[in-house]
């Protein structure tokens, strides 16, 4: 680097420096404290100043320091998850000295609004946030009774709450649900919760008991130009419980139908000088789930085969635990590790596994300052025991003289993946660089960031691609984000995003997001936005590697793509490596609260989804006699399956196929009805505009029909009544929860899946002990459905539909099916005793 280079950038610098200087003269500080009613200091808490892209975060004494504040007369607005946004006006700044502001930030029984963070990944109020967002706070968490987080989300607007057990559950949102699906991105405390053998979210192999929950978010919409991969439909955001802010002892104990028994616990404790603290929570759940015995096609001559060996114990085990430090000026370190083991059954597009000691691990260093985020992770998946239940029942019959022991080895999918991650994010405003003059350039705020994300995967030699190579799957992508929020005249607001996806298996993505608001008065926002996310391929459509899966019937991931030769050598077709599914979405939405009695969100959107991601197609078939064909690896120029010298093969991949738009609105409304009485809303409606296929004379006609298929209902609502006092002690709450029937189609699960009508109850009562409830659920005590589905006698195939009969029924013990060939779901009661905060 030449010494003329230097000497120009050092004297660029001083400039710089020389003409911030006099900014820096002119501007004061703002100083203070956050606390709760209680005078506990509130960490991480968001003090604005309004009109400006000023603020700062709370340390973890609730103290901050607002810098770089011109001379004049503000308003400061403070605001916590959890509690009530405060407001101070007047307060005066004089350049070169520093004003003091106190707040004290109260936690109201009925909550209208309140703060988010994953819609713009810092803390926000609800009518600022440019998307459709909810917030479930740890209160909530907690009067949902044992189980996870998952049983919270049924009142969530733009959720699809689909129960396929008692305690296992699925949550999709604007349609094209299946039996793998992977449209929504979970994320847990920053990490990402996804599954990297086959792209699933996490779920119920979450590590965080629900004792150790601080909140839970739910972006619906597409989330990808901040969260990358996966973000399609939404994002589900879990935050555990900081140990300073949450000290002490907190416990749950519960019990319920189907011997459901869930017991944890969860304890944490700063130093003396406050400088450290540490938690430790746990938590063990177990039940005996309902049953049900779907059926599989004939083998050979056996007839239909009901399913073998199920086991309908469900149990789980989990635990996790930080240790921070806290630095003086706001920062904190933080050490996390948590684990899960779980038994139970999970369903997929080719019949049901039976999950056997599954794991899930994480180990987490992350640090948080008020500008600075940075974050690195590994979070480790190993499949157990577990095997296919529809393999099994079929290899009984194919191999009858063998011990079940084998043929459980034979239907198992035994797989090990790791997902390593690193994440640098800062965020600024350029009021705190230099005073220009110009509002929408002094006044614009910023966050970017980076990730780094690694996976590593094998299948021990058997299924993917690691079988042919002898060596584990390694996937490398990096990814860049940048948002910005900028002040506008006639109080409109600008806010726009982009992030940049680079993957090995495919292309690299670009997600934009653009946003315009407009705020008339203080909370009451009309929004613009139009977003652009993607559905990434997983490992298990780039690489599968499973020759004669049947006799001459092999399975091979799209990596590289495929030419396809007759037998004369002539190309006579030619796919293309898998691509991400595209999702390009235009809102229109409006969130206010009014006269501090009624929050309203509503959000109407048009979706365009291009390049589904197919089913497993059929694209050579060299055993067909004058038409056979055989497919060629595009990458090696070899035939599939002759690496491994497996014979001739039937080959199947995964394509991109079909096009569909989609239209739809999420309602969701909050009317206080007194100080301590709510009445609560959700409505979702939806419609399928256009769908793009191959036609029916096309060999890949079924292969559209299923990757476009919609799988969800175009209507459903809920309504709900919350008393937080019906007498001394006693409070409670009603709810019913409407879905439409719809048709569902996701490889063998295919037929109409009966609407229905539910009425859950809760109620609590606060013991004597301090901070102790006894809380007591009822779930589907009265039900109502619009017919009835009854398996194909033939056996579960994606050829064979369930039959379905209509006739509403209505009656107290009726029970339901919210899931093609899972169990019908009944009444269920929960018993449970809470003690802490």
């Amino acid at each position: 680097m030449s010494n003329s280079f230097l000497s120009t950038v050092r004297r660029a610098l001083v400039v710089l420096l020389v003409a911030a200087l006099p900014a820096m003269a002119q501007t004061g500080r703002i100083t203070g404290r956050v606390t709760d009613a209680a005078k506990l200091p509130l960490n991480g808490a968001q003090v604005l100043v309004a009109g400006t892209a000023l603020g700062a975060e709370t340390d973890a004494d609730g103290r901050f320091t607002v810098t770089g504040v011109a001379a004049g007369t503000y308003t400061i607005r403070a605001q916590h998850i959890g509690h009530k946004v405060a407001t101070k006006t007047g307060i005066a700044v004089t350049a070169g000295a520093a004003s003091t502001v106190e707040f004290v930030l109260d936690a109201t029984p009925v909550t209208l609004g309140g703060v988010v963070i994953s819609a713009s990944r810092r803390v926000e109020k609800i009518t600022d946030a440019p998307a459709t967002i909810s917030r479930l706070d740890a209160i909530a968490l907690q009067n949902s009774i044992g189980n996870g987080f998952a049983p919270a989300l049924k009142e969530v607007k733009g959720i699809d709450f689909i129960q396929v057990g008692i305690t296992a559950v699925a949550v999709n949102a604007r349609g094209l649900n299946s039996s793998f699906n992977n449209r929504m991105l979970q994320m847990e405390d920053g990490r990402i919760g996804v599954l990297p053998e086959n792209g699933l979210p996490v779920g119920s192999f979450s590590p965080i008991p629900k004792v150790d929950l601080a909140g839970l978010e739910v972006l619906v919409g597409p989330g990808s130009a901040l969260y990358g991969p996966d973000a399609s439909n939404g994002v589900v955001t879990l935050q555990a419980k900081d140990a300073k802010q949450y000290q002490g002892f907190s416990g749950e104990v519960s019990g319920g139908t189907r011997s459901f028994m869930d017991a944890q616990a969860r304890y944490a404790k700063a130093s003396s000088n406050g400088k450290w603290a540490g938690k430790v929570s746990g938590e063990y759940q177990s039940a005996q789930d309902y049953h049900s015995t779907p059926v599989y096609p004939t083998v050979g001559t056996s007839g239909p085969l009901p399913e073998k060996s199920t086991d309908f114990a469900t149990n789980v085990k989990r635990g996790y635990g930080a240790l921070a430090y806290y630095f003086d000026r706001g920062g904190r370190l933080e050490i996390t590790a948590g684990a899960s083991v779980s038994n139970a059954i999970g369903q997929t597009n080719v019949g049901r596994n039976q999950l056997i000691n599954w794991q899930y691990r994480v180990l987490q260093a992350k640090y948080t300052s008020p500008r600075w985020f940075a974050q690195a992770y590994q979070a480790q998946s190993l499949s157990g025991d577990t095997y296919q239940l529809n393999g099994y029942t079929q290899n009984r019959v194919r191999y009858p003289t063998i011990t079940d022991d084998s043929v459980k080895a034979l239907s198992d999918f035994p797989a090990k993946g790791t997902l390593m991650a690193a994440e640098v994010q800062n965020n600024f405003s350029t009021s705190m660089l230099t005073k220009t003059g110009i509002a929408a350039l002094d006044n614009t705020h910023f966050i970017w960031g980076v990730q780094l994300r690694k996976d590593v995967v094998t299948s021990k030699r058997q299924w993917l691609s690691d079988r042919l190579t002898g060596s584990d799957i390694t996937a490398a992508q990096t990814g860049g984000y940048l948002q910005f929020e900028t002040p506008l005249p006639m109080n409109l607001r600008l806010v726009g995003a982009g992030r940049y996806d680079k993957h090995e298996n495919y292309d690299a993505q670009f997600s934009p997001k653009a946003a315009l608001l407009w705020t008339p008065v203080g909370d009451q926002t009309i929004r613009v936005t139009y977003n652009r996310a993607f559905k990434s391929p997983t490992l298990l459509q780039t690489n599968f590697y499973f020759p004669n899966f049947s006799p001459y019937v092999g399975i091979f991931g799209n990596k590289e793509g495929f030419t396809i030769k007759n037998s004369a050598g002539t190309v006579v077709a030619t796919y293309n490596p898998i691509q991400p599914e595209i999702n390009t979405t235009y809102e229109l939405g409006y969130k206010g609260v009014i006269r501090d009695r009624l929050y309203l969100d509503i959000t109407g959107y048009k979706s365009t989804y291009d390049n589904f991601l197919s089913p497993l197609i059929i694209i050579a078939n060299p055993l067909a006699g004058a038409a056979a064909t055989t497919a060629y690896n595009i990458g090696t120029g070899v035939a599939v399956g002759s690496e491994v010298n497996a014979g001739p093969q039937i080959a199947l991949t995964y394509i991109n196929i079909g096009k569909a738009k989609i239209s739809g609105i999420d309602m969701g409304a909050r009317l206080v009805l007194t100080n301590t009485l709510s009445m609560s809303s959700t409505l979702s409606l939806l419609k399928v505009d256009t769908i793009e296929k191959p036609p029916a004379s096309s060999s890949l006609a079924s292969a559209g029909t299923e990757a476009t298929a919609f799988n969800s209902p175009t209507l459903k609502w809920t309504v709900s009544l919350d008393q937080a006092k019906i007498a001394n002690r006693l409070s409670g709450g009603v709810m019913m929860r409407t879905v439409n029937e719809y048709f569902f189609r996701s490889g063998v699960n295919v037929g109409r899946l009966p609407g229905f009508t539910t009425l859950d109850f809760n109620l609590g009562f606060d013991l004597p002990w301090e901070a102790s409830k006894l809380m007591i659920r009822w779930q589907n005590i009265y039900t109502c459905t619009s017919g009835t589905t009854t398996p194909p006698a033939a056996g579960i195939a994606g050829t064979n539909s369930a039959t379905f009969t209509k006739g509403s029924k209505c009656g107290a013990g009726r029970q339901h099916q919210e899931m093609l060939n899972m169990p019908f779901i009944g009444p269920m009661m929960f018993v449970g005793v809470r003690y802490g905060r």
